[in-house]
């Protein structure tokens, strides 16, 4: 799967982390679940020393039509989002639905356009 990168410009962890979910929750998108890398690998022992969080994301309409289609899709979902820290500051990332490959045009046409939506996220964090 591709992987679509931007550097994000805000030094606030916090501050991406709430816009990103504010911006989530204004495409009719929700989030499923936080995974706090930093957090999880710090329980185990492991200290990653920055931040990096992955939040999975879905629209429950899409899911249904995607699912209706292609029970096996579900492999697909949810949607992928995070942000990490980088030496150079904080990235936002997500793995492209476009790139997802299918010979259902329906299906394709749906993954065109969440990457729509997961591209406008980054954009809007990265201004």
């Amino acid at each position: 799967m591709k992987v679509v990168e931007r550097k994000i410009k805000t030094k606030d962890f916090e501050v991406v982390k709430n816009k990103l979910k504010d911006l989530v929750n204004s495409h009719n998108f929700a989030v499923l679940a936080e995974h706090d890398f930093g957090a999880i690998l710090k329980s185990k022992g492991k200290n990653l020393g920055k931040n990096a969080i992955v939040f999975d994301i879905c629209n429950a309409s899409k899911a249904h039509e995607i699912l209706t289609i292609s029970p096996i899709e579900g492999i697909n979902l949810p949607c992928k989002i995070g942000i990490f820290e980088e030496s150079n500051g904080y990235h936002v990332a997500y793995l492209d639905p476009k790139a997802i490959e299918t010979n259902d045009e329906s299906l394709k046409s749906i993954f065109k356009e969440i990457s729509g939506v997961l591209e406008e996220i980054s954009l809007k964090l990265s201004e």
